[in-house]
């Protein structure tokens, strides 16, 4: 491992100046320890350069830090990623989100967990960040909160380019590092880590590399949380998730247990108004459950969810 490595941390973005400039100045603000140097790659997924203003107002007060920027034309996450890629040139690729705000010791705790476990990726949580007033069975929903196991864990957490350290390496021969297929759908990210796996990298988690992601009111809603989760089902078959038996009967456990609490928490509620959180939390969770079926079904009926069509 050198001593001082160079990571390039890579950003698709998409017609979100506002929250972009947040993210950017948060990563001017990174500690890195002296043990590695950063640069930033923003690839830009609007034809008419929405946040080529920001990416230079950024770059002129980074007292150092390079900002490279890119536009991909055509409309599409995965093509956005791939360009975001090609602009990195360092050790290591990092990867986070146009609408999360990372920690100040984001980069030093991924490359300190990696470096510690001799991993080829590591991945840690996006906390969300709910607007007042929004509801505990919302709050609490999967959805917004994943499993976060202690640091140095390979597996029971979802990786996501929401929040990666990986060795550039890795892709180094990979032409379209982000398969083109899951442009419009999302889904993206899974298939590309399940790929690394594939391939052998050792992945893990770091519990302490934190991004925070702001949860707005046009996703803190059952609509939302049902539409992402049928999304999920609908590229599961194709983005090498690969569906266990034990998962199918714990998911089915869940929702008998769901289903037999779910009007005893309403029935309860019609006392004390504090039990209906729990009564639509149990409802959520089965109808989760319901939508990444549906999903998956609807897959196999050749239908295919495209969260990410042009607009």
């Amino acid at each position: 491992m050198p001593s001082a490595a160079e990571i390039d941390v890579c950003v698709a973005s998409y017609k979100r100046p506002e929250l972009l400039e947040n993210l950017l100045r948060a990563l001017l603000a990174q500690e890195t320890d002296g043990r590695f140097g950063f640069r930033i790659a923003v690839a830009d997924n609007d034809r008419q350069g929405s946040a080529e203003p920001v990416v230079r107002k950024l770059a002129s007060a980074a007292r150092g830090t390079e900002i490279a920027y890119a536009v991909e034309p055509e409309q599409s996450v995965s093509l956005a990623r791939n360009k975001s890629l090609s602009l990195a040139r360092g050790d290591f690729v990092a990867t986070t989100d146009d609408d999360l705000r990372p920690d100040r010791r984001w980069l030093a705790e991924l490359h300190r967990a990696l470096v510690a476990h001799e991993a080829d990726v590591v991945h840690g949580p996006v906390a969300p960040e709910f607007r007042p007033g929004t509801p505990g069975w919302i709050r609490e929903c999967p959805v917004f909160n994943r499993p976060s196991p202690p640091t140095g864990s390979t597996d029971g957490y979802f990786p996501t380019t929401a929040n990666s350290l990986f060795r550039r390496a890795l892709v180094a021969d990979l032409a379209q590092p982000f398969d083109p297929r899951f442009g419009r759908t999302g889904g993206e990210d899974s298939a590309f880590f399940n790929r690394l796996r594939a391939r052998g990298a050792r992945m893990i988690w770091s519990r302490e590399a934190i991004v925070h992601g702001p949860v707005p009111a046009a996703r803190a809603n059952l609509r939302w949380i049902l539409t992402r989760r049928f999304r999920y089902g609908n590229m599961h078959p194709i983005n090498g998730s690969g569906v266990k038996r034990e998962d199918l009967r714990a998911a089915l456990g869940l929702v008998v247990r769901q289903g037999i609490a779910a009007p005893c928490w309403f029935a309860a509620g019609l006392v004390d108004r504090r039990y209906r959180d729990r009564g639509m939390k149990s409802v959520t969770a089965i109808l989760l459950h319901v939508a990444f079926a549906l999903g998956i079904a609807a897959h196999y009926a050749r239908f295919q969810y495209e969260e990410y069509r042009p607009r």
